[in-house]
């Protein structure tokens, strides 16, 4: 079966103050999104898909023809972003990962374990969580009381008080069928506060949709170190990201 990536690399990263492209700040001396474009040819992907944007030129000096492009002209959320592969992924049978070109310490054991996951359950869709003593910021994994099911993720901005004192989170990086995941994506809106077609609405659009049902239902993997998804938005978390590789190398690299 085949499989394929995802990475997402068209964001501004405007709190970074830099004209650079946040995927190419480096960390370990290599940009970002190089490192995870290693660890995703060091397995048996299909196609790599770099979906870019912002100053995408110098991301594709960065890569060359390692990835194949997609382009998101408008920032539109990261629903929108996955939508750009749709022509090139559509119709294929797989397994495809969506990860975000901003993690660049994420193990490729991890990514590893999301993709087997995924084929084992053959699941519509995977996502990769983390339990956080402070989930501020963060979309909060909703699951069925009962069966312990993934059946939403909600956006801080759109959570209850109730939902905000959920410590399980999004890390953004997921694996779907890629089938399903194309299926859905067409039934995802943009009513929300920040008005983006969130990538996270698709589990409640695929239960809707009877995509996730049944034995097909949509699956959680636990991160066991969150320093692998830490979140890289400005130069402060930029040093923070090049301490933990430099004093982890063996794990991070």
């Amino acid at each position: 079966m085949e499989a394929f990536a995802i990475l997402l690399g068209a964001g501004k990263g405007t709190r970074m103050k830099s004209e650079l492209p946040k995927v190419l700040h480096p960390v370990g001396g290599i940009p970002m999104i190089g490192r995870l474009v290693d660890k995703l040819e060091a397995m048996p992907i299909t196609r790599i898909v770099a979906v870019i944007g912002h100053r995408g030129d110098l991301v594709k000096s960065c890569l060359g023809t390692r990835v194949t492009y997609a382009h998101q002209e408008n920032q539109l959320g990261t629903a929108h972003a996955v939508l750009q592969a749709e022509r090139l992924l559509y119709n294929r049978s797989g397994s495809t990962l969506v990860l975000t070109g901003d993690t660049p310490l994420i193990r490729q054991s991890t990514i590893e374990r999301l993709l087997a996951a995924q084929r084992a359950q053959a699941s519509a869709g995977v996502v990769l969580t983390a339990i956080v003593k402070d989930p501020t910021g963060y979309g909060r994994i909703i699951r069925d009381a009962a069966s312990g099911e993934v059946v939403d993720i909600i956006e801080e901005k759109d959570a209850t008080p109730e939902q905000r004192a959920i410590n399980e989170i999004n890390t953004g990086i997921f694996c779907f069928d890629n089938e399903s995941l194309f299926q859905a994506l067409p039934g995802i809106t943009n009513h929300n506060a920040q008005g983006e077609y969130y990538l996270t609405d698709i589990v409640k659009v695929m239960r809707q949709r009877g995509i996730s049902s049944g034995e097909k239902r949509f699956e959680a993997i636990i991160l066991e170190d969150e320093a692998e998804v830490m979140g890289i938005n400005t130069p402060e978390q930029l040093e923070e990201a090049n301490r933990a590789f430099y004093e982890h190398m063996g794990i991070f690299a």
